[in-house]
């Protein structure tokens, strides 16, 4: 089965090997800031296979989980809404 981004992002959280790309800010509440926005979104396209992801395309998919409720803009950082 495919992987949705925000169980990439999830994935990147949870390995101390991106901590420069991406980090919790408050793990509790589910906040987290993109530290390198552009290498969480090229590694997101290599995944995917596609090679021309970019931020600008990254963030368009994050404002889709807005609407759907699973993510959240706070400041400027993000935060994973309780199921």
């Amino acid at each position: 089965p495919a992987i949705h981004l925000w169980e990439f992002l999830l994935d990147l959280l949870a390995d101390g090997r991106y901590s420069s790309i991406i980090s919790w800010t408050n793990r509790e509440s589910g906040e987290f800031k993109l530290l390198n926005q552009e290498e969480v979104a090229r590694r997101w396209g290599h995944l995917k296979h596609r090679p021309g992801m970019n931020y600008d395309k990254l963030s368009r998919a994050l404002r889709y989980y807005y609407q759907k409720g699973i993510i959240k803009k706070v400041r400027l950082l993000f935060s994973f809404l309780p199921c």
